[in-house]
């Protein structure tokens, strides 16, 4: 196992809700702030999404980005000692109802969220919080690291929790049957992605992939847009939102980027009341 997985396991072994997390969230949103990693992708991102603001207001962001990014490894860390934690740590839920009715008529649904608040505590809650309430299963697609003993490490991290993962390589067709069986697959499409269509995004064109949309189309499954919004350390709430409309028209092609258009415009929505969520240090809107 290499140096940084090893660090992450300490990490791990020392992380308990109480002094220890705080101390250890205080490290981390140190670090973060000194070493500043794609803090100047972080700046531009923002510049472009908001070209209104100060740069003030674009370096206090940045900084709020750390502190979110510093306690969501926290509490992922410290839910590990107990992955039941996440249902105390929402206080909140706003409009399950969708999900609830999905679960009674047995029917899957893809949804759609963002590496966004603690995106990690929201996969490990949806699987507790619905697993309570009559969901099969529920799987979510991931991106595999470069890091091979990190990404064991988070693989096992997910499994803890009863999630799924699945990998980004998995066949259409495998996850359109995990569908029609009634699963739920988590999908987080706000990342760059090297095909795809390119469609505005906060006003400026990038590309983002057609895989939500066309799961949807193909297995006839709703798309539920889901977030999680930190109040405070180990305190979130989770809002969805009315499943997106699929387009009548009879073309597959033109619905399917009609469809990818709304989720460019949900995980906007997302984003809106509190940009400093949201993982800026990506570089979404590649030249």
């Amino acid at each position: 196992m290499k140096a940084a997985a090893w660090a992450l396991e300490g990490l791990r072994l020392f992380a308990k809700r109480g002094w220890r997390a705080s101390c250890l969230a205080v490290f981390l949103r140190g670090a973060l702030k000194i070493s500043a990693p794609r803090g100047k992708m972080a700046l531009s991102n923002l510049a472009l999404a908001y070209p209104e603001s100060t740069k003030a207001w674009r370096v206090q962001t940045k900084r709020h980005v750390y502190d979110n990014l510093g306690w969501t490894i926290t509490e992922v860390l410290t839910l590990q000692r107990d992955t039941s934690q996440a249902l105390d740590w929402v206080k909140e839920a706003h409009n399950s109802h969708y999900v609830e009715e999905l679960i009674a008529q047995g029917k899957g649904a893809v949804l759609l969220s963002g590496h966004y608040g603690n995106w990690e505590l929201l996969a490990s809650w949806y699987v507790q919080y619905f697993g309570k309430r009559g969901l099969r299963s529920a799987y979510g697609i991931a991106q595999n690291m470069k890091d091979k003993d990190i990404n064991s490490l988070i693989a096992r991290y997910r499994r803890n929790s009863n999630l799924n993962v699945l990998s980004k390589d998995t066949s259409t067709l495998e996850i359109v049957k995990l569908l029609k069986g009634g699963s739920h697959v988590y999908t987080m499409p706000d990342v760059s992605w090297a095909g795809g269509l390119v469609l505005p995004f906060m006003g400026h064109p990038c590309t983002i992939s057609v895989g939500p949309a066309a799961l949807a189309l193909l297995a006839s499954a709703p798309i539920v847009p889901v977030a999680i919004y930190r109040k405070a350390p180990f305190r979130h709430e989770v809002v969805f939102s009315p499943p997106l409309q699929v387009p009548e028209e009879a073309e597959r092609r033109v619905k399917m980027e009609l469809l990818t258009r709304e989720i460019n415009a949900a995980l906007e929505k997302m984003i809106a009341p509190q940009p400093e969520l949201w993982f800026w240090l990506h570089n979404r809107w590649k030249k």
